[in-house]
């Protein structure tokens, strides 16, 4: 199993992929969107429940930009639902999702050059892969209930 912050910097990778292709307007906006939420709303949940309390207990200098970290993902899980929610061709929609896009890539820099860096140096191999298979199977439990939730609303 591969350690914890690889898992998150591919999963950040997926995302940017899915991005390029919101901005490009290649495909059904809609379906894209829902592509984002199965990769942002699991990633989300599974860093809050396993990544985020090891990152403040072996790394404690880095809690407050957890927490600033915790507060992004709520405000674009929120801007999420509500552009699921509304027609993609509505006026907004677009300076949306541009905005969303915006806060994941500021989000992302900020885990990718700050905090992960200083974890990976404070916590030992065994750590990392231990937190890379339970951050696996939250995204997974978090995936299939999207999925279940979906389901049942369409």
């Amino acid at each position: 199993m591969a350690g914890v912050v690889t898992l998150i910097k591919d999963d950040h990778a997926q995302l940017e992929k899915v991005f390029k292709q919101l901005e490009a307007q290649k495909g059904d906006v809609k379906k894209l969107l829902q592509q984002v939420e199965e990769l942002l709303v699991p990633h989300s949940k599974a860093e809050e429940e396993v990544v985020y309390p090891a990152i403040k207990q072996t790394a404690p200098d880095e809690a407050d930009e957890v927490d600033d970290g915790l507060a992004e993902h709520h405000h674009v899980e929120e801007v999420l639902t509500q552009l699921l929610g509304m027609d993609p061709d509505e006026p907004g929609a677009d300076g949306l999702i541009a905005a969303m896009i915006g806060e994941v890539r500021h989000h992302v820099e900020e885990e990718e050059q700050d905090i992960l860096p200083k974890f990976s140096d404070e916590a030992s191999n065994q750590q990392l892969s231990e937190l890379g298979e339970r951050f696996t199977a939250a995204k997974e439990k978090y995936l299939e209930e999207l999925r279940s939730a979906r389901s049942r609303t369409a």
